[in-house]
């Protein structure tokens, strides 16, 4: 008995240290990636009753590979801020939802984002027009392009879209947009709140408040990258239905996606103001095509958020592939996912705080 549970530890083990490097780079690995990785617990449903009745040394490595499972393998954040009860005020919260093409009633948008109150609310496979965005969102500055939609509180100084061309010739997806947005200071903003606060308290069920118009004091600005990448779905589906033999299908979707987190990190370095980065990335955080390009930036989950965190959902599991990411010059406070309005993507919401010119 002990010796299956050493057994079973030391093939979770080595699932864990080995995923970072195969998930997204061979074909085994980023079926695992994006599968139900919870099949992995599936063992302790008989070895810890075994070793409860035979062999109760064995529950000491069967622990720490449960822990192993649930932590770093299927996800679940446990981060300090989130323990410490973190109080989630910040200078910026941010919204982050795929709408997954569907024409979602623009009254639950509304809804979420009077009880969210998000100062920047990024939205991707979004197909309302710009006018529609704007009488039902009045006075908020709203930008649309080609499926990603941008609605903001605060001004939008400069707005930049890189020409998507020769990702759509390649076959990818690659919405790269970046924002220069003004960030109100500190007093005015806090007197915004309160003044908004006060209004909600007032009529239960009114309209989201309206955005300041306050111009950034002592260089608070900041730039926004608003990100939609190419998904793996069509080369998993090949893999499903044709396996090995589909592995260059598999190895072209990798080069690809690869080649837009480029692009993408390419605008971000250019950024001139400290960097947020929102946007479906469709690649979980232990991808290695993530730990390449992204690794490197606070993801506001990560850092501030407490449990599984699954933004996109299936029949039977999710994953965390929508993200909320900040350069230098910003840390998370508080990160949590939102709730069902009516995609197979849940929101990702963050509240940031200013910590500074980078």
């Amino acid at each position: 008995m002990l010796a299956g549970a050493v057994l079973y530890l030391l093939g979770v083990v080595a699932i864990w240290l080995a995923l970072p490097v195969v998930g997204d780079r061979f074909w085994p690995g980023t079926l695992f990636l994006f599968g139900p990785r919870a099949i992995l617990a599936l063992p302790l449903l008989v070895l810890v009753p075994a070793a409860l009745a035979v062999q109760r040394r064995a529950l000491l490595p069967l622990s720490v590979a449960s822990v192993i499972v649930v932590g770093p393998i299927l996800g679940f954040s446990v981060s300090p801020r989130a323990l410490v009860g973190a109080t989630g005020e910040g200078d910026l919260r941010v919204a982050s939802f795929n709408m997954g093409a569907r024409a979602l009633d623009l009254g639950r948008l509304g809804r979420f984002v009077a009880e969210t109150r998000p100062d920047v609310f990024a939205l991707q496979e979004c197909s309302i027009p710009a006018r529609s965005l704007e009488e039902a969102f009045p006075a908020w500055f709203v930008h649309t392009e080609r499926g990603m939609c941008l609605l903001s509180r605060h001004p939008l100084q400069e707005i930049e879209s890189r020409d998507r061309s020769d990702v759509w010739r390649a076959g990818g997806h690659g919405a790269i947009l970046r924002y220069a947005i003004a960030l109100p200071d500190r007093a005015a903003a806090a007197a915004s709140a309160s003044s908004s606060g006060r209004s909600a308290g007032a009529a239960a069920g009114a309209p989201s408040p309206e955005p300041s118009s306050v111009q950034p004091a002592g260089g608070r600005a900041f730039s926004l990258i608003h990100l939609h990448l190419e998904t793996p779905r069509d080369a998993i589906e090949a893999l499903i239905h044709g396996g090995w033999k589909q592995a260059e299908e598999h190895d072209r979707n990798i080069a690809l996606r690869t080649w837009e987190s480029e692009l993408a990190r390419q605008w971000v370095d250019e950024a001139p103001y400290p960097a947020v980065i929102v946007g479906d990335f469709n690649m979980p955080v232990d991808s290695a095509i993530y730990r390449r390009f992204w690794a490197g930036f606070e993801n506001a989950f990560s850092r501030a958020g407490l449990g599984f965190g699954a933004t996109k959902r299936t029949r039977w599991f999710g994953v965390r592939i929508d993200h909320v990411l900040v350069g230098p010059g910003w840390t998370s406070e508080r990160a949590w996912v939102g709730p069902d309005l009516g995609s197979d993507h849940l929101p990702m919401i963050a509240d940031l705080r200013w910590t500074g010119a980078r």
